[in-house]
């Protein structure tokens, strides 16, 4: 049985629907992130297993005992969960020990466990020699360590995160994606994460949920969804590629509109509409006309360091992104082929 179950759960505001109908199902340590755009509902759903919100319909249970239902819903204190804000929450007042502390300290727990507890926690974290700093005197990364350690101090059911990497610079977001992989990979708790990030998802997850439009498109690793993404949103929103449509001619071949391209697997029912994508650094750029290509024109290219980024157009109109190595150097609309692999054709719904 999975530890975590939400069973049709749905949130609606009077005519609106934020969160349509989702069943999800989270296994006891796993750390699970809920991905998406702003408005897809994930937050929605974080803050319906916290218990803040009432579903209109459904059930959220843990370990098989219904936490939420309509018009039954068990207060957010007794459900045994800890939540991170993107605000971080600490006592600016109060010293990082006491901050670590203040669950514990509210169980009215004997002092001599609460610092044995504390302790160990802010070892764990590795901020053990900053315990009688205030959160003011802390980086912003400490600050979210501290933040972590409270939270999984009082040894909680389920961890919950809400965007809490969002307030932190690029360094710093991408130095605590590690750290929350690490503390997890330490305690394994059950945990949910929220982020709009991929690269946070990717780095964290054990399972992604990619959401969008008050529903789940796709549930899987970082490796099957990125692999296998079944929609054009998630190959976009997870990675970044070219989605591409057109008549089918057979099962293999698919007529774009500027060029027909063959697919290595049978993907599409001849005469129907078909889609596929492929990754931005999946395709390769020629000078000249091969097999499976078609041509294009460059419209932009970025020198990104290790990477150029080029934006191309079809002779239909069509536009595509590629990622190339640094050193290849075609000027703005300069004609080149592109060639697409057929084993990287990934068949998605539009």
């Amino acid at each position: 049985m999975s530890h975590l179950l939400l069973e049709r759960v749905s949130k609606h505001y009077g005519s609106t629907t934020v969160l349509d109908s989702i069943d999800l199902a989270v296994e006891r340590g796993a750390l699970v992130c809920l991905l998406g755009p702003s408005g897809c509902g994930k937050t929605t759903t974080l803050r319906l297993i916290a218990g803040f919100v009432e579903p209109s319909t459904g059930t959220i249970s843990v370990g098989g005992n219904i936490l939420s239902r309509p018009g039954n819903v068990l207060a957010p204190e007794r459900r045994g969960m800890s939540m991170i804000f993107q605000s971080y929450a600490l006592w600016p007042h109060m010293t990082i020990f006491e901050n670590v502390a203040f669950g514990l300290t509210l169980r009215k727990i004997d002092k001599a466990q609460i610092g044995a507890a504390v302790g160990r926690m802010l070892s764990a974290v590795k901020l053990d020699h900053l315990a009688e700093r205030y959160p003011g005197e802390l980086s912003g990364g400490q600050q979210q360590r501290v933040a972590l350690a409270r939270a999984l101090v009082v040894d909680p059911e389920i961890l919950l995160l809400d965007e809490p990497l969002s307030n932190l610079d690029a360094a710093l977001r991408e130095e605590m994606r590690f750290e929350v992989r690490r503390l997890h990979d330490e305690f394994r708790y059950t945990t949910v994460y929220v982020t709009h990030d991929q690269a946070e998802a990717m780095t964290a997850a054990d399972i992604i949920v990619v959401m969008n439009g008050g529903r789940i498109e796709q549930i899987g690793s970082p490796e099957d969804i990125y692999s296998r993404p079944r929609s054009g949103f998630v190959a976009n929103f997870l990675g970044g590629a070219n989605v591409l449509s057109g008549k089918a001619l057979d099962d293999i071949h698919l007529d774009i509109g500027a060029g027909v391209v063959r697919c290595a697997e049978p993907l599409f029912t001849k005469d129907a509409r078909g889609a596929f994508s492929i990754r931005f650094h999946e395709l390769d750029i020629r000078a000249e006309e091969g097999v499976n290509t078609v041509q294009a024109r460059v419209t932009r290219h970025t020198f990104l360091g290790a990477t150029r980024d080029l934006s191309l157009v079809l002779a239909n109109g069509t536009t595509l992104r590629a990622s190339t190595t640094p050193d290849l150097r075609i000027p703005e609309s300069g004609a080149v082929w592109v060639r697409f692999d057929p084993q990287r054709c990934r068949p998605v719904t539009l």
